[in-house]
């Protein structure tokens, strides 16, 4: 070989070294893109997951409230009675307390009827990690009774108004008739420095003075439910936590940002910290919460292939490294656009009506069907259709069509708003809603076909009204039906609204 011929060797092996390390460069870069997209779409699955647990267990709190709410006068025994079984269902709620509001004047005859039953029973305030006698204040909010009463016989007498965080939750329950959540605090109850949070349900009755009215009703005291975050997290995801990855949950509310729970020591330098990622939002009580995530480095190396290592220690096959850059490069852009249009179609809200689309009821209505049959509990479904409305689109054209949807859609988010009940768009002009723990929907039914009717939409020419109405057909899902699956229970709530349809329209039939 002579020297032009060996410097032109040189320079196309260079040439070729150059481009199959900027190759493997390129291949590494989108894969760790492609491995940055998956572990960010497990954890947004995740925090999903997450977010939904904690609202179930908040819907035993409110169930609990309901309950309450058409009692005569509490006492321990009682209390005792409504509140053992809940607690049973649900590790993650470490206790439930009573709290009436105690006035001032009203203050030594209330500690007196206490004392009958628990001899040391006394008014207690926090101050710094400690307890001390109450201060005067014009009114107290005092715990008298909680369950279990051997694992927090501490907190009773404690004042939930004396501590700022709770302080907040209360007023903001009270103004709001809501539930409202507490930022993130350490439990009374609690030997150790352990996070949870609380969250009060006020009780109304019908108002006997001018103070404290709301509605008619005048406010007399709080439910409230001790909550454990760590163990929320272990009933949601706990099979899916690990060494994998980090995982955290925070309340964001206002400046604040409060560590709630993490899984593991986030100072190990086991974690790759520049692929730390934060899910989006939820609301908790009040309180804005949000879960973030870092991988593992030994993660994101397991998820590595061999192809960019390979690629670019080939070296001298410039031709056959050009081609493998072709054929990789447009594999990779096919697989991220295939996996983009993946993501928008996966999209969980219809975006006309903003309810939940098709696929989102789906996976609910199958998790909700499960979830029934581990806990004992009764499943509703409605299935409800606006009537006659291909002949409102034939009279009024498509756009109002929409409107007409949206706005149906508005009325039925107004009548079902428990945390876990799921309205969701089901196809054109058809809705369906999911109600778990509930052994009769018809109430619910014939509430939103009030609503919409009520709506007084014009339709001249629908066969059952002058205005749009909906055909609405319900099914339940009960123990006793169990052998049933998800979708018997779907075919029954939709025969159900064909004989609504076939008897006359905007009505209500059961299966």
């Amino acid at each position: 070989m002579n020297v032009g011929k060996f410097l032109w060797a040189i320079l196309f092996l260079l040439v070729g070294l150059g481009l199959s390390l900027a190759l493997g460069r390129f291949l590494y870069q989108e894969e760790s893109k492609a491995i940055e997209l998956g572990f960010r779409s497990d954890i947004d699955q995740l925090s999903a997951v997450f977010e939904r647990e904690v609202l179930l267990n908040l819907e035993i709190l409110f169930a609990l409230r309901e309950s309450v709410s058409v009692l005569p006068d509490m006492d321990s025994e009682r209390f005792r009675i409504l509140t053992q079984k809940l607690l049973e269902r649900s590790p993650a709620i470490q206790a439930f307390a009573w709290a009436p509001v105690v006035r001032h004047e009203d203050l030594s005859g209330f500690v007196g009827l206490q004392r009958e039953q628990f001899v040391n029973f006394a008014l207690k305030e926090a101050v710094g990690t400690g307890l001390r006698a109450a201060q005067e204040r014009p009114w107290y909010v005092p715990v008298q009774f909680i369950e279990p009463l051997s694992e927090n016989r501490a907190a009773l007498g404690y004042d939930l108004a004396s501590e700022g965080s709770r302080l907040a939750a209360l007023l903001a329950a009270r103004e709001t008739g809501t539930m409202a959540a507490t930022a993130g605090i350490r439990l009374v109850q609690e030997p150790e420095n352990q996070k949870g949070f609380l969250v009060f349900a006020p009780l109304y009755r019908p108002a006997s003075s001018g103070r404290g009215l709301r509605d008619g009703m005048e406010h007399y005291g709080f439910i409230n439910g001790v909550f454990r975050v760590g163990e929320l997290v272990h009933q949601a995801i706990g099979h899916e936590l690990g060494n994998d990855f980090l995982f955290q949950v925070y309340d964001r509310s206002g400046d604040e940002n409060v560590l709630l729970f993490s899984s593991a020591d986030p100072k190990l330098a086991d974690w790759d910290a520049e692929g730390r990622y934060r899910s989006a939002i939820f609301d908790i009580g009040g309180r804005q919460w949000v879960v973030e995530a870092v991988p593992a480095k030994a993660f994101i190396e397991r998820r590595r292939g061999r192809l960019p290592v390979f690629v670019a220690g080939s070296g001298v096959l410039f031709a056959g490294l050009l081609f493998s850059y072709l054929l990789v490069s447009d594999r990779r852009a096919a697989e991220l656009s295939a996996a983009k249009t993946e993501l928008e179609r996966i999209s969980l809200t219809d975006s006309l009506t903003g309810l939940a689309n098709r696929r989102h009821f789906d996976a609910v209505l199958e998790a909700e069907y499960r979830r029934a049959i581990r806990q004992g509990t009764a499943l509703s479904l409605i299935m409800l259709d606006i009537d006659h409305f291909k002949e409102y689109n034939d009279l009024y054209g498509h756009p109002k069509g929409d409107a007409c949807l949206a706005l149906v859609a508005d009325a039925l988010r107004q009548v079902v708003h428990r945390p876990a009940d799921l309205v969701a768009r089901y196809g054109g002009e058809e809705f369906a809603i999911i109600l778990p723990d509930t052994p009769d929907a018809s109430e619910v039914a014939d509430a939103c076909r009030q609503a919409v009717e009520a709506l007084g939409i014009d339709h001249e020419t629908s066969g059952a009204a002058k205005v749009v109405t909906i055909s609405v057909g319900t099914a339940v899902l009960t123990p006793e039906t169990w052998q049933q699956n998800s979708t018997d229970l779907l075919n029954r709530a939709d025969d159900a609204l064909y004989q609504a349809k076939e008897t006359g329209r905007n009505r209500v039939c059961s299966a």
